[in-house]
């Protein structure tokens, strides 16, 4: 895949340390001291400070989506042990991140971005749902559960729960995070939790 634009991708390195370092905010002058480049460099990428966070964001959960990508799973056998792996993966990827915990929280609350992850969440719970319904049409799941309502159940509560593993001081383990949250998607679509191996 192609790499942007050279000053379009320093000011969104600088700006997603300036977020971290900052506790979400962004300041332009703090931003133009650590990117190098000037205020017109910010609107000639990204149309204004609102636009950058989008692209941040966006670029937070492109690679949220390669992570628990169906290629990463291919070696698991059967439907509940798949999606246990694909939750170890929701969570690496976001322990992993020291921007997640700001993005599914302070910076969410943004109106550009909250529109984006609107958009984007809306997206997630119609796979969440063919994902189910791959289940039931395999006998893994019950075939009376409402596939999108379900998807849509797991994945909104699914974004809460990251967001609260990440707020924990100590932070939990990758794999206690990823058993509490796998017992949860477990119980809502009748899987037995405990009966599924971890990932290797």
């Amino acid at each position: 895949m192609a790499r942007p634009p050279l000053g379009r991708q320093q000011l969104l390195d600088a700006a997603r340390a300036e977020l971290v370092a900052a506790n979400g905010v962004v300041d332009l002058n703090s931003l133009k001291r650590r990117s190098g480049l000037s205020t017109g460099a910010l609107y000639h990428h990204f149309g204004s400070k609102a636009g950058l966070l989008v692209a941040i964001y966006e670029e937070f959960h492109a690679g949220l989506v390669a992570a628990v990508a169906d290629e990463t799973i291919a070696n698991e056998q059967g439907w509940a042990a798949r999606e246990r792996a694909r939750t170890r993966n929701f969570v690496e990827y976001h322990f992993g991140d020291p921007l997640a915990e700001l993005l599914l929280g302070r910076i969410s609350t943004e109106p550009e971005v909250a529109e984006v992850e609107a958009a984007t969440l809306e997206r997630i719970i119609e796979s969440a749902g063919r994902n189910i319904r791959t289940g039931q049409e395999s006998g893994e799941l019950d075939p009376g559960i409402d596939p999108d309502l379900a998807g849509a159940c797991v994945m909104g509560a699914l974004r809460h729960g990251m967001a609260e593993q990440l707020r924990r001081h100590p932070r939990p383990t990758i794999d206690a995070a990823t058993e509490g949250l796998w017992r949860f998607i477990a119980a809502a679509v009748g899987v037995n939790a405990g009966s599924t191996p971890a990932p290797l």
